[in-house]
C-alpha cells in the first residue's frame, strides 16, 4: 500500500494510485444507470403497483364479503 491510499487503510489494499486520479465515468455507464432507472421505474410503477393494488382491493372485497355473511 503507497502512503498517498495509506488513509483509506485496508479498502486501498491494491491500488496502486490515488483515489482522486481514478478520472471521469465514461458516458456509456451513465446510459446505462438512466436506462436500467427508467426500466426500474416503469416496472415498478406501471406493472407492479396496480397489481399490489388489485390485490389490496381484493383483500378488502374479501373481508368485506366475510363481515356481511357474519351477520
Amino acid at each position: 500500500m503507497t502512503s498517498r491510499n495509506a488513509k483509506y487503510g485496508p479498502l486501498a489494499r491494491g491500488i496502486r494510485r490515488d483515489l482522486s486520479e481514478k478520472g471521469w465515468v465514461p458516458i456509456r455507464f451513465w446510459l446505462i444507470w438512466w436506462a436500467s432507472l427508467a426500466v426500474a421505474m416503469v416496472a415498478f410503477y406501471v406493472v407492479l403497483t396496480p397489481i399490489w393494488l388489485g390485490l389490496r382491493a381484493a383483500a378488502w372485497a374479501a373481508e368485506l364479503r366475510s363481515r356481511l355473511a357474519a351477520r
